[in-house]
């Protein structure tokens, strides 16, 4: 996600980093991954890696919310993210995947359960 998605959540009275601000960028997706569960971070993104990994990791953090939506613009990730947040703040604090397409928003509980 841009950085200055950063500027805009925390101006909406929300903690916000980015990867970058971590020294993370470049850093494997796994080495996110486990650095935002350690340190009990959600993360947004429309990197659909996170899906996988959270597949086989078994685990209940971090929450993820994943855009899947076009064209994805700072604009329009703001705007469906902070009319949402509330109403998702709790399954986001319990650990869940979220994935925001196209006039749907889905939740799925975590840990997720392969068959």
């Amino acid at each position: 996600m841009p950085p200055s998605l950063v500027a805009v959540i925390i101006n909406h009275g929300h903690h916000a980093v980015h990867v970058r601000d971590l020294k993370l960028l470049g850093t494997p997706d796994n080495d996110i991954f486990t650095y935002a569960a350690n340190n009990n971070f959600i993360l947004i993104t429309h990197d659909l890696d996170f899906s996988r990994i959270h597949a086989y990791s078994g685990k209940s953090k971090p929450s993820v919310i994943l855009f899947r939506i076009e064209p994805l613009t700072i604009e329009r990730i703001a705007e469906i993210l902070l009319s949402h947040l509330n109403q998702l703040e709790i399954d986001l604090v319990k650990g869940a995947f979220v994935v925001i397409e196209q006039g749907q928003i889905r939740v799925r509980e975590l840990p997720i359960k392969t068959l």
